[in-house]
């Protein structure tokens, strides 16, 4: 159970809209007290706003879970003295009871309000992102972390080095240890962090996996960042091999790959960087039931889209473009119309 938001150790401020923690090192990782108080402050409905100098950087635990929430920010303390967003430049104030967007653009225009040290150039590096997501029969002889082995392996050379329940990761891998913890905390769910193996000749490489009990079994959601040697990314082919190996051992429920950019070891400074493009997705057998694989890879400005995975139950991977170029998000969002028709989003609204 998470500590009570009052004596979290991590959280500084709290007031009836946020929970503020000021961290002032050079990495910022999901350490246990900030986790604590990301879990605290979530069950005291409450989102984190993260203070950090300009030069501080986050992991990909910290930059992928914290800012989830409407009120969270990563708020960067500029020289000046300013705030301003870590995650897209605009300027932030404090009104009292959290930080704020100093300034709002009118409808239909454009906000300039973007503090300058969010401008800095810096050299960027590709990463490949990974979020995939399985289902298991909850059964006795269930071991999880092997979709996290297939994609550690085919991506950075090896499997992961550790897990643990925050940052430094302090446990070596081990799938049959991980699933046991996992197995202690049921029927409460459970998220772990996932280290590469250090080492110039390994790409730098860190995820998450989160073990969540469902109606229909054990889904296991497995996210990764591969920090790239340059700007380029596998080719869409390569990874839609990857997912379809997935795809063809585990009931795969979907995946979402992307290109992005970063730091040279995998981390994030608040800096302007190019917009994270899609690469591809895979739709599980779920999606494909009620239709037909023929239908199902029909989808505007995508021509390659394939059937994955065991016959008698198909996945649909869907190769979108090559995780640099923005435009992509178009061909994305009429694959979203086709997987989610607008009637079953208007019944879930």
């Amino acid at each position: 159970m998470p500590n009570d938001l009052t004596f979290s150790p991590g959280v500084d401020l709290i007031t009836d809209k946020v929970a503020v923690v000021m961290q002032d090192r050079p990495v910022i990782g999901m350490s246990a007290w900030l986790s604590d108080a990301l879990t605290s402050a979530k069950a005291a409905g409450r989102d984190v706003q993260l203070i950090t100098p300009k030069a501080s950087r986050l992991t990909w635990p910290v930059r992928s879970t914290l800012f989830g929430g409407l009120n969270a920010k990563w708020v960067v303390t500029a020289d000046d003295g300013e705030y301003f967003d870590g995650l897209n430049g605009v300027r932030l104030k404090w009104n009292g009871e959290q930080f704020l967007a100093r300034s709002t653009a009118r409808p239909g225009e454009q906000t300039s309000d973007l503090h300058p040290d969010f401008a800095v150039q810096e050299d960027l590096f590709g990463q490949l992102q990974f979020t995939v997501r399985v289902r298991h029969k909850p059964v006795a002889s269930l071991v999880l972390g092997r979709v996290a082995e297939r994609l550690f392996t085919a991506t950075t050379g090896t499997g992961p080095a550790g897990w643990s329940t925050s940052e430094p990761v302090t446990q070596p891998w081990s799938p049959e240890a991980l699933t046991e913890y996992c197995r202690g905390r049921a029927p409460d769910p459970t998220w772990l962090i996932l280290a590469g193996q250090p080492g110039a000749e390994f790409r730098p490489a860190v995820g998450t996996l989160e073990a969540r009990r469902t109606q229909s079994g054990l889904d296991e959601t497995v996210t990764l960042a591969v920090a790239q040697p340059g700007m380029d990314f596998p080719d869409v082919n390569k990874v839609g091999d990857w997912i379809d190996e997935i795809a063809d051992n585990f009931e795969l429920i979907s995946a979402m790959v992307m290109g992005s950019y970063g730091a040279a070891d995998g981390t994030y400074q608040p800096r302007f960087v190019a917009m994270a493009s899609p690469i591809g997705i895979a739709a599980g057998h779920e999606a494909v039931e009620g239709s037909s694989v023929a239908e199902m890879v029909k989808v505007e400005g995508i021509s390659k889209a394939l059937a994955i995975g065991p016959a008698h139950a198909p996945a649909i991977w869907y190769p979108i473009g090559n995780g640099r170029d923005p435009r992509d998000w178009e061909k994305y969002a009429a694959l979203m119309k086709k997987l989610i028709p607008t009637e079953a989003l208007a019944g879930r609204k």
